[in-house]
């Protein structure tokens, strides 16, 4: 099962919470639409003091 390149228009807000969570997690922005869209809940792990 290969991928396939789309486009999509997003709301500036969306981009806007899109982008942040790129700065928290690390991961980029597709990864992120990838996995909303396969139902995850993307959260940054807290560390242990």
């Amino acid at each position: 099962m290969g991928k396939k390149q789309v486009c999509i228009l997003l709301e500036e807000e969306e981009y806007r919470k899109l982008v942040k969570l790129r700065e928290e997690t690390g991961l980029p922005i597709s990864k992120i639409i990838e996995l909303k869209l396969k139902g995850y809940e993307i959260v940054k792990k807290q560390q242990k003091s």
